[in-house]
């Protein structure tokens, strides 16, 4: 199970019965939304598959940016 962003990219809210289809899914768990976006997570093969059936709507894994740490550190001096 991979976790996916869908954001729909018509004019308006977004639709009401494409969200029902979201949620709806068998496989799938929606785990946040926004007023634009939706993230789900989806076996591979499901994923291509909404995504193409949703019309408006695009489909793009999610991805991890590392973030670099923000403690100060002590540098060593050179001997």
């Amino acid at each position: 199970m991979s976790r996916f962003i869908l954001r729909y990219r018509g004019a308006g809210p977004m639709p009401a019965a494409d969200l029902a289809r979201i949620r709806g899914l068998p496989h799938g768990t929606v785990l946040d939304e926004t007023n634009r976006m939706v993230l789900v997570e989806l076996p591979d093969d499901d994923a291509a598959e909404v995504g193409r059936a949703l019309a408006n709507w695009t489909l793009a894994p999610e991805r991890e940016i590392p973030l670099p740490d923000p403690r100060p550190r002590v540098r060593r001096r050179v001997a």
